[in-house]
Protein backbone atom coordinates (compact mmCIF):
# COMPACT_ATOMS: atom_id res chain seq x y z
CA UNK A 1 0.00 0.00 0.00
CA UNK A 2 1.38 3.44 -0.93
CA UNK A 3 1.90 6.17 1.65
CA UNK A 4 -0.92 8.07 -0.04
CA UNK A 5 -3.65 5.53 0.81
CA UNK A 6 -4.04 6.47 4.49
CA UNK A 7 -4.17 10.14 3.50
CA UNK A 8 -6.95 9.55 0.98
CA UNK A 9 -8.88 7.47 3.49
CA UNK A 10 -8.48 10.09 6.21
CA UNK A 11 -9.51 12.83 3.81
CA UNK A 12 -12.69 10.98 2.84
CA UNK A 13 -13.56 10.26 6.47
CA UNK A 14 -12.94 13.87 7.44
CA UNK A 15 -15.44 14.97 4.82
CA UNK A 16 -18.30 13.07 6.51
CA UNK A 17 -19.21 15.97 8.74
CA UNK A 18 -20.96 15.53 12.04
CA UNK A 19 -22.84 18.76 12.62
CA UNK A 20 -23.76 19.47 16.20
CA UNK A 21 -26.88 21.27 17.34
CA UNK A 22 -26.89 25.05 17.53
CA UNK A 23 -25.85 26.18 21.05
CA UNK A 24 -28.82 27.33 23.09
CA UNK A 25 -27.35 30.81 23.51
CA UNK A 26 -27.28 31.36 19.74
CA UNK A 27 -30.37 32.99 18.29
CA UNK A 28 -30.35 32.83 14.47
CA UNK A 29 -32.11 35.42 12.35
CA UNK A 30 -35.49 33.75 12.13
CA UNK A 31 -36.44 35.93 9.17
CA UNK A 32 -33.85 33.95 7.21
CA UNK A 33 -33.94 30.45 8.70
CA UNK A 34 -35.98 29.23 11.66
CA UNK A 35 -34.39 26.98 14.26
CA UNK A 36 -36.40 24.09 12.86
CA UNK A 37 -35.13 24.80 9.34
CA UNK A 38 -31.54 25.05 10.55
CA UNK A 39 -31.88 21.70 12.30
CA UNK A 40 -33.34 20.10 9.17
CA UNK A 41 -30.61 21.53 6.92
CA UNK A 42 -27.83 20.38 9.23
CA UNK A 43 -29.40 16.92 9.49
CA UNK A 44 -29.54 16.62 5.70
CA UNK A 45 -25.90 17.54 5.20
CA UNK A 46 -24.61 15.44 8.10
CA UNK A 47 -25.74 12.15 6.53
CA UNK A 48 -22.85 9.77 5.86
CA UNK A 49 -21.71 9.94 2.23
CA UNK A 50 -23.66 13.11 1.51
CA UNK A 51 -20.51 15.10 0.78
CA UNK A 52 -17.22 13.27 0.27
CA UNK A 53 -13.81 14.85 -0.34
CA UNK A 54 -10.96 12.93 -1.98
CA UNK A 55 -7.86 13.57 -4.02
CA UNK A 56 -8.36 13.49 -7.78
CA UNK A 57 -8.91 10.13 -9.51
CA UNK A 58 -5.58 8.52 -10.38
CA UNK A 59 -3.77 10.05 -7.40
CA UNK A 60 -2.91 6.56 -6.09
CA UNK A 61 -0.75 6.07 -9.17
CA UNK A 62 0.23 9.59 -10.19
CA UNK A 63 0.35 11.26 -6.79
CA UNK A 64 -1.87 14.10 -5.52
CA UNK A 65 0.29 17.10 -6.47
CA UNK A 66 -0.13 19.17 -9.62
CA UNK A 67 1.16 22.56 -10.84
CA UNK A 68 -1.46 25.31 -10.84
CA UNK A 69 -1.49 29.09 -11.37
CA UNK A 70 -1.72 31.08 -8.15
CA UNK A 71 -4.44 33.64 -7.34
CA UNK A 72 -1.76 36.11 -6.19
CA UNK A 73 0.11 35.75 -9.47
CA UNK A 74 -3.10 36.25 -11.43
CA UNK A 75 -3.90 39.40 -9.44
CA UNK A 76 -0.41 40.76 -10.12
CA UNK A 77 -0.89 40.22 -13.86
CA UNK A 78 -4.17 42.16 -13.94
CA UNK A 79 -2.66 45.01 -11.92
CA UNK A 80 0.33 45.08 -14.27
CA UNK A 81 -1.82 45.22 -17.40
CA UNK A 82 -3.84 48.07 -15.94
CA UNK A 83 -0.79 49.97 -14.68
CA UNK A 84 0.81 49.94 -18.12
CA UNK A 85 -2.31 51.38 -19.80
CA UNK A 86 -4.65 48.47 -20.54
CA UNK A 87 -7.31 49.58 -18.05
CA UNK A 88 -10.69 48.23 -19.06
CA UNK A 89 -9.24 46.35 -22.03
CA UNK A 90 -8.05 43.07 -20.51
CA UNK A 91 -10.27 40.66 -22.40
CA UNK A 92 -10.68 37.31 -20.58
CA UNK A 93 -8.75 34.58 -22.38
CA UNK A 94 -6.46 37.01 -24.20
CA UNK A 95 -3.18 38.64 -23.20
CA UNK A 96 -3.22 42.37 -24.01
CA UNK A 97 -0.68 43.43 -26.62
CA UNK A 98 2.21 45.60 -25.52
CA UNK A 99 1.75 49.29 -26.32
CA UNK A 100 5.43 50.03 -27.01
CA UNK A 101 8.87 48.41 -27.29
CA UNK A 102 9.64 48.73 -23.58
CA UNK A 103 6.43 46.92 -22.68
CA UNK A 104 7.43 44.16 -25.11
CA UNK A 105 10.62 43.74 -23.08
CA UNK A 106 8.60 43.60 -19.86
CA UNK A 107 6.28 41.02 -21.41
CA UNK A 108 9.27 38.92 -22.47
CA UNK A 109 10.60 38.92 -18.90
CA UNK A 110 7.15 38.02 -17.51
CA UNK A 111 6.82 35.17 -20.02
CA UNK A 112 10.25 33.92 -18.97
CA UNK A 113 9.36 34.14 -15.29
CA UNK A 114 5.99 32.45 -15.85
CA UNK A 115 7.63 29.61 -17.81
CA UNK A 116 10.27 29.24 -15.09
CA UNK A 117 7.58 29.02 -12.41
CA UNK A 118 5.71 26.42 -14.50
CA UNK A 119 8.88 24.38 -14.83
CA UNK A 120 9.90 24.52 -11.17
CA UNK A 121 6.32 23.85 -9.98
CA UNK A 122 6.14 20.75 -12.19
CA UNK A 123 9.46 19.52 -10.80
CA UNK A 124 8.25 20.19 -7.25
CA UNK A 125 5.00 18.33 -7.88
CA UNK A 126 6.89 15.37 -9.38
CA UNK A 127 9.27 15.22 -6.43
CA UNK A 128 6.41 15.20 -3.93
CA UNK A 129 4.42 12.69 -5.97
CA UNK A 130 7.37 10.28 -6.04
CA UNK A 131 7.55 10.54 -2.26
CA UNK A 132 3.81 9.92 -1.88
CA UNK A 133 3.77 6.92 -4.26
CA UNK A 134 7.05 5.33 -3.14
CA UNK A 135 8.70 6.31 -6.40
CA UNK A 136 6.05 4.99 -8.80
CA UNK A 137 4.71 8.35 -10.00
CA UNK A 138 5.37 8.80 -13.74
CA UNK A 139 7.75 11.56 -14.74
CA UNK A 140 6.03 14.55 -16.38
CA UNK A 141 6.90 15.79 -19.84
CA UNK A 142 8.61 19.08 -19.15
CA UNK A 143 9.41 21.96 -21.45
CA UNK A 144 12.82 23.25 -20.33
CA UNK A 145 12.89 26.80 -19.00
CA UNK A 146 15.58 29.14 -17.74
CA UNK A 147 15.47 31.55 -14.83
CA UNK A 148 14.99 34.99 -16.44
CA UNK A 149 16.93 36.71 -13.68
CA UNK A 150 15.85 39.71 -11.59
CA UNK A 151 12.88 41.81 -12.59
CA UNK A 152 13.74 44.94 -14.63
CA UNK A 153 13.97 47.96 -12.34
CA UNK A 154 11.35 50.02 -14.17
CA UNK A 155 8.90 47.07 -14.19
CA UNK A 156 9.50 46.64 -10.46
CA UNK A 157 8.71 50.31 -9.92
CA UNK A 158 5.53 50.04 -12.02
CA UNK A 159 4.03 46.80 -10.71
CA UNK A 160 6.08 45.53 -7.78
CA UNK A 161 7.84 42.19 -7.46
CA UNK A 162 5.51 39.39 -8.65
CA UNK A 163 4.71 36.40 -6.44
CA UNK A 164 5.13 32.93 -7.88
CA UNK A 165 2.84 32.53 -10.86
CA UNK A 166 2.61 28.72 -10.57
CA UNK A 167 3.04 26.40 -7.57
CA UNK A 168 2.51 22.73 -6.70
CA UNK A 169 -0.84 22.12 -4.98
CA UNK A 170 -3.09 19.17 -4.09
CA UNK A 171 -6.41 19.52 -5.96
CA UNK A 172 -9.42 17.86 -4.33
CA UNK A 173 -12.55 16.30 -5.74
CA UNK A 174 -15.90 16.94 -4.04
CA UNK A 175 -18.76 14.47 -4.52
CA UNK A 176 -22.16 15.72 -3.35
CA UNK A 177 -25.04 13.23 -3.28
CA UNK A 178 -28.49 14.81 -2.96
CA UNK A 179 -30.27 11.47 -3.19
CA UNK A 180 -31.86 12.40 -6.52
CA UNK A 181 -28.75 13.94 -8.09
CA UNK A 182 -24.98 13.44 -7.73
CA UNK A 183 -22.49 16.13 -8.61
CA UNK A 184 -18.69 16.14 -8.58
CA UNK A 185 -16.39 19.15 -8.83
CA UNK A 186 -12.69 19.86 -8.32
CA UNK A 187 -10.93 22.80 -6.69
CA UNK A 188 -7.57 24.29 -7.82
CA UNK A 189 -9.08 24.50 -11.29
CA UNK A 190 -6.67 24.32 -14.27
CA UNK A 191 -6.92 27.66 -16.08
CA UNK A 192 -5.45 29.34 -19.14
CA UNK A 193 -1.85 30.53 -18.91
CA UNK A 194 -1.53 34.02 -17.50
CA UNK A 195 -5.25 34.26 -16.80
CA UNK A 196 -5.69 37.62 -15.06
CA UNK A 197 -8.97 36.97 -13.20
CA UNK A 198 -8.22 33.86 -11.06
CA UNK A 199 -8.81 34.63 -7.37
CA UNK A 200 -9.82 31.59 -5.30
CA UNK A 201 -7.91 28.30 -5.26
CA UNK A 202 -10.80 26.86 -3.21
CA UNK A 203 -13.19 27.65 -6.05
CA UNK A 204 -14.71 25.05 -8.36
CA UNK A 205 -15.98 25.10 -11.92
CA UNK A 206 -18.55 23.17 -13.92
CA UNK A 207 -19.33 24.54 -17.40
CA UNK A 208 -22.61 22.66 -17.61
CA UNK A 209 -24.11 21.62 -20.93
CA UNK A 210 -23.77 24.36 -23.59
CA UNK A 211 -26.97 25.83 -24.97
CA UNK A 212 -26.07 26.10 -28.66
CA UNK A 213 -26.23 22.35 -29.45
CA UNK A 214 -29.66 22.19 -27.78
CA UNK A 215 -31.33 25.21 -29.36
CA UNK A 216 -34.35 23.35 -30.78
CA UNK A 217 -34.91 21.54 -27.51
CA UNK A 218 -34.69 24.73 -25.44
CA UNK A 219 -36.71 27.05 -27.69
CA UNK A 220 -40.03 26.42 -25.83
CA UNK A 221 -38.35 27.36 -22.55
CA UNK A 222 -37.27 30.75 -23.92
CA UNK A 223 -40.76 31.27 -25.32
CA UNK A 224 -42.22 30.53 -21.90
CA UNK A 225 -39.88 33.20 -20.48
CA UNK A 226 -41.19 35.74 -22.99
CA UNK A 227 -38.40 35.92 -25.61
CA UNK A 228 -39.09 36.29 -29.33
CA UNK A 229 -37.06 34.51 -32.05
CA UNK A 230 -34.57 37.34 -32.53
CA UNK A 231 -33.79 37.70 -28.82
CA UNK A 232 -33.44 33.93 -28.60
CA UNK A 233 -30.77 33.89 -31.32
CA UNK A 234 -28.86 36.72 -29.64
CA UNK A 235 -28.95 35.06 -26.22
CA UNK A 236 -27.89 31.75 -27.73
CA UNK A 237 -24.87 33.34 -29.42
CA UNK A 238 -23.64 35.14 -26.30
CA UNK A 239 -24.28 32.16 -24.01
CA UNK A 240 -21.83 30.10 -26.11
CA UNK A 241 -19.10 32.03 -24.25
CA UNK A 242 -20.60 31.35 -20.83
CA UNK A 243 -22.16 27.95 -20.08
CA UNK A 244 -25.32 26.00 -19.50
CA UNK A 245 -28.14 26.75 -17.08
CA UNK A 246 -26.37 24.50 -14.56
CA UNK A 247 -22.88 26.00 -14.95
CA UNK A 248 -21.07 27.30 -11.88
CA UNK A 249 -17.76 29.06 -11.29
CA UNK A 250 -16.45 30.15 -7.89
CA UNK A 251 -12.76 30.77 -8.69
CA UNK A 252 -12.61 34.18 -10.39
CA UNK A 253 -13.48 37.85 -9.91
CA UNK A 254 -17.20 37.16 -10.31
CA UNK A 255 -17.03 35.43 -6.90
CA UNK A 256 -20.07 33.15 -7.36
CA UNK A 257 -21.07 32.91 -11.04
CA UNK A 258 -23.95 30.70 -12.13
CA UNK A 259 -25.99 29.94 -15.23
CA UNK A 260 -26.07 30.36 -18.99
CA UNK A 261 -25.00 34.02 -18.80
CA UNK A 262 -22.79 33.50 -15.72
CA UNK A 263 -24.84 35.66 -13.38
CA UNK A 264 -22.32 36.83 -10.79
CA UNK A 265 -22.64 37.80 -7.14
CA UNK A 266 -19.55 40.04 -7.39
CA UNK A 267 -17.76 41.50 -4.37
CA UNK A 268 -20.97 42.59 -2.64
CA UNK A 269 -22.48 39.12 -2.63
CA UNK A 270 -25.53 40.16 -4.62
CA UNK A 271 -25.15 41.23 -8.25
CA UNK A 272 -27.14 39.70 -11.06
CA UNK A 273 -27.08 36.28 -9.36
CA UNK A 274 -28.97 37.76 -6.43
CA UNK A 275 -31.58 39.08 -8.86
CA UNK A 276 -31.99 35.63 -10.45
CA UNK A 277 -32.62 34.07 -7.04
CA UNK A 278 -34.94 36.90 -5.99
CA UNK A 279 -36.93 36.52 -9.21
CA UNK A 280 -37.31 32.80 -8.66
CA UNK A 281 -38.20 33.20 -4.98
CA UNK A 282 -40.84 35.83 -5.82
CA UNK A 283 -42.46 34.05 -8.76
CA UNK A 284 -41.92 30.42 -7.77
CA UNK A 285 -41.61 30.30 -3.95
CA UNK A 286 -42.31 26.57 -3.70
CA UNK A 287 -39.63 25.68 -6.23
CA UNK A 288 -37.19 28.05 -4.55
CA UNK A 289 -37.81 26.30 -1.24
CA UNK A 290 -37.23 22.86 -2.76
CA UNK A 291 -34.10 23.74 -4.72
CA UNK A 292 -32.32 26.31 -2.54
CA UNK A 293 -33.68 27.14 0.89
CA UNK A 294 -34.00 23.52 2.05
CA UNK A 295 -30.26 23.13 1.41
CA UNK A 296 -29.15 26.30 3.23
CA UNK A 297 -29.19 28.96 0.50
CA UNK A 298 -31.52 31.96 0.36
CA UNK A 299 -31.70 35.56 -0.84
CA UNK A 300 -32.73 38.75 0.97
CA UNK A 301 -35.38 41.16 -0.38
CA UNK A 302 -32.45 43.37 -1.48
CA UNK A 303 -31.03 40.57 -3.62
CA UNK A 304 -28.18 39.67 -1.27
CA UNK A 305 -27.09 36.04 -1.17
CA UNK A 306 -27.62 34.11 2.08
CA UNK A 307 -25.69 30.94 2.94
CA UNK A 308 -26.05 29.01 6.18
CA UNK A 309 -22.84 28.18 8.03
CA UNK A 310 -23.38 24.51 8.79
CA UNK A 311 -21.10 24.48 11.84
CA UNK A 312 -22.53 27.47 13.71
CA UNK A 313 -26.01 27.68 12.20
CA UNK A 314 -25.39 31.35 11.40
CA UNK A 315 -26.78 32.77 8.15
CA UNK A 316 -24.03 34.54 6.21
CA UNK A 317 -25.19 37.46 4.06
CA UNK A 318 -23.71 39.28 1.06
CA UNK A 319 -19.88 39.20 0.99
CA UNK A 320 -19.84 36.67 3.84
CA UNK A 321 -22.22 34.47 1.84
CA UNK A 322 -19.74 34.62 -1.04
CA UNK A 323 -17.05 33.26 1.23
CA UNK A 324 -19.33 30.56 2.60
CA UNK A 325 -20.33 29.36 -0.87
CA UNK A 326 -16.77 29.42 -2.22
CA UNK A 327 -15.29 27.50 0.73
CA UNK A 328 -18.20 25.10 1.36
CA UNK A 329 -18.16 23.11 -1.86
CA UNK A 330 -21.63 21.67 -1.18
CA UNK A 331 -23.24 24.95 -2.14
CA UNK A 332 -21.95 25.24 -5.73
CA UNK A 333 -23.46 21.79 -6.29
CA UNK A 334 -26.84 23.13 -5.10
CA UNK A 335 -26.78 25.62 -7.99
CA UNK A 336 -25.82 22.89 -10.46
CA UNK A 337 -28.64 20.62 -9.30
CA UNK A 338 -31.16 23.47 -9.61
CA UNK A 339 -29.97 24.24 -13.13
CA UNK A 340 -30.50 20.62 -14.12
CA UNK A 341 -33.77 19.92 -12.31
CA UNK A 342 -35.68 23.20 -11.95
CA UNK A 343 -37.45 24.79 -14.91
CA UNK A 344 -38.41 27.85 -12.79
CA UNK A 345 -34.70 28.43 -12.06
CA UNK A 346 -33.95 28.36 -15.78
CA UNK A 347 -36.85 30.70 -16.52
CA UNK A 348 -35.63 33.10 -13.81
CA UNK A 349 -32.21 33.12 -15.48
CA UNK A 350 -33.69 33.98 -18.88
CA UNK A 351 -35.93 36.75 -17.51
CA UNK A 352 -33.11 38.29 -15.48
CA UNK A 353 -30.80 38.18 -18.48
CA UNK A 354 -33.40 40.00 -20.57
CA UNK A 355 -33.97 42.61 -17.87
CA UNK A 356 -30.32 43.25 -16.99
CA UNK A 357 -28.24 42.49 -20.07
CA UNK A 358 -30.29 42.98 -23.22
CA UNK A 359 -28.89 46.29 -24.50
CA UNK A 360 -31.59 47.62 -26.84
CA UNK A 361 -33.12 50.21 -24.49
CA UNK A 362 -29.91 51.20 -22.70
CA UNK A 363 -28.91 54.81 -23.33
CA UNK A 364 -25.59 56.47 -24.02
CA UNK A 365 -24.81 60.19 -23.82
CA UNK A 366 -22.02 61.52 -26.03
CA UNK A 367 -20.85 64.71 -27.72
CA UNK A 368 -22.72 64.93 -31.03
CA UNK A 369 -22.93 67.94 -33.31
CA UNK A 370 -21.40 70.12 -30.62
CA UNK A 371 -23.70 69.24 -27.75
CA UNK A 372 -24.44 66.34 -25.37
CA UNK A 373 -26.87 63.93 -27.01
CA UNK A 374 -28.56 60.87 -25.54
CA UNK A 375 -29.48 57.92 -27.74
CA UNK A 376 -30.72 54.41 -27.16
CA UNK A 377 -28.55 51.53 -28.32
CA UNK A 378 -31.34 50.39 -30.62
CA UNK A 379 -31.32 53.80 -32.35
CA UNK A 380 -28.03 52.97 -34.10
CA UNK A 381 -27.68 49.19 -33.61
CA UNK A 382 -30.28 47.50 -35.80
CA UNK A 383 -29.02 43.93 -36.26
CA UNK A 384 -28.72 40.84 -34.09
CA UNK A 385 -24.93 40.75 -34.50
CA UNK A 386 -24.77 44.28 -33.15
CA UNK A 387 -26.99 43.50 -30.17
CA UNK A 388 -24.93 40.38 -29.42
CA UNK A 389 -21.71 42.42 -29.51
CA UNK A 390 -23.06 44.96 -27.02
CA UNK A 391 -24.58 42.24 -24.85
CA UNK A 392 -21.25 40.38 -24.74
CA UNK A 393 -19.58 43.51 -23.36
CA UNK A 394 -22.29 44.10 -20.79
CA UNK A 395 -22.43 40.48 -19.62
CA UNK A 396 -18.67 40.21 -19.20
CA UNK A 397 -17.81 43.68 -17.87
CA UNK A 398 -21.09 45.25 -16.74
CA UNK A 399 -20.58 48.26 -19.03
CA UNK A 400 -19.86 49.30 -22.61
CA UNK A 401 -16.21 50.27 -22.29
CA UNK A 402 -15.11 53.12 -24.54
CA UNK A 403 -18.41 53.33 -26.44
CA UNK A 404 -18.68 57.10 -25.90
CA UNK A 405 -15.28 57.70 -27.49
CA UNK A 406 -16.04 55.30 -30.33
CA UNK A 407 -19.33 57.04 -31.17
CA UNK A 408 -17.83 60.52 -30.95
CA UNK A 409 -14.87 59.60 -33.16
CA UNK A 410 -16.99 57.86 -35.80
CA UNK A 411 -19.67 60.58 -35.85
CA UNK A 412 -17.03 63.29 -36.23
CA UNK A 413 -14.86 61.48 -38.78
CA UNK A 414 -17.81 60.61 -41.03
CA UNK A 415 -19.55 63.96 -40.44
CA UNK A 416 -22.75 62.27 -39.28
CA UNK A 417 -25.69 64.69 -39.08
CA UNK A 418 -28.29 62.53 -37.28
CA UNK A 419 -28.52 59.52 -34.99
CA UNK A 420 -30.46 57.75 -37.74
CA UNK A 421 -27.46 58.22 -40.07
CA UNK A 422 -25.19 56.84 -37.35
CA UNK A 423 -26.93 53.50 -37.94
CA UNK A 424 -25.37 53.45 -41.43
CA UNK A 425 -22.04 52.92 -39.66
CA UNK A 426 -23.25 50.03 -37.52
CA UNK A 427 -20.65 47.75 -39.14
CA UNK A 428 -17.82 50.07 -38.06
CA UNK A 429 -19.29 50.44 -34.56
CA UNK A 430 -19.50 46.67 -34.13
CA UNK A 431 -15.89 46.27 -35.25
CA UNK A 432 -14.76 48.85 -32.72
CA UNK A 433 -16.87 47.33 -29.91
CA UNK A 434 -15.82 43.69 -30.47
CA UNK A 435 -15.01 42.05 -27.14
CA UNK A 436 -14.68 38.30 -26.67
CA UNK A 437 -16.01 37.10 -30.01
CA UNK A 438 -16.77 38.42 -33.48
CA UNK A 439 -20.50 38.10 -34.04
CA UNK A 440 -20.11 39.20 -37.66
CA UNK A 441 -18.59 35.81 -38.45
CA UNK A 442 -20.69 33.32 -40.46
CA UNK A 443 -20.64 30.75 -37.62
CA UNK A 444 -23.21 32.94 -35.85
CA UNK A 445 -26.61 32.70 -37.53
CA UNK A 446 -27.51 36.31 -36.78
CA UNK A 447 -28.69 39.20 -38.92
CA UNK A 448 -25.67 41.38 -39.75
CA UNK A 449 -25.09 44.88 -41.11
CA UNK A 450 -23.32 45.46 -44.42
CA UNK A 451 -20.21 47.55 -44.70
CA UNK A 452 -21.56 50.36 -46.87
CA UNK A 453 -18.06 51.42 -47.85
CA UNK A 454 -18.46 54.93 -46.49
CA UNK A 455 -15.31 57.07 -46.43
CA UNK A 456 -14.43 59.36 -43.52
CA UNK A 457 -15.18 62.86 -44.80
CA UNK A 458 -12.74 64.50 -42.40
CA UNK A 459 -9.90 62.09 -43.21
CA UNK A 460 -8.44 59.39 -41.02
CA UNK A 461 -10.03 56.09 -40.12
CA UNK A 462 -12.81 57.08 -37.79
CA UNK A 463 -10.42 57.48 -34.86
CA UNK A 464 -9.99 61.24 -34.99
CA UNK A 465 -10.77 63.04 -31.77
CA UNK A 466 -13.67 65.47 -32.29
CA UNK A 467 -13.33 68.98 -30.92
CA UNK A 468 -15.03 69.69 -27.60
CA UNK A 469 -17.37 72.66 -27.65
Amino acid sequence: MSSLTPKITALALASIVTITAVPSFFSPQTTLFTEQEISSIKKFWSKSGRHVVTFLPGSEINGPYAPRQTPDGSTWLLNYFRARGNAGKVVPGKTPEALNDRQKQWDAWIEGRYSWDEYTAALEAYSKNKEETNGSAPAPTLKPAADPGPIPADLLELAGDPPRFVTAVTPRQYLTDFGDYIHTANDNVPIRRKYAYYRFSEGVMDPGTPIRPRLKQLRPLFTKAGLDDSSFRIFSAVSSLEGGFESVNTYDTGFVSVGFIQFASLKGGSGSLGQVLLSMKTQFPGDFQNHFRKYGLDVTPKGELVALNLETGEPKIGPDANTEIITNRRYPSVFVRAGVMSEPFRIAQIKTAMDQYYPANDTVTFNFQGKPTTARIKDFILTEAGMATFMDRKVNTGKYGDLVTILENIAYSYDIKSIRDLAKLEYQIIRAMKWRDDYLEPKFELSKPRDLGLTPSRGGSGRNIPPRY
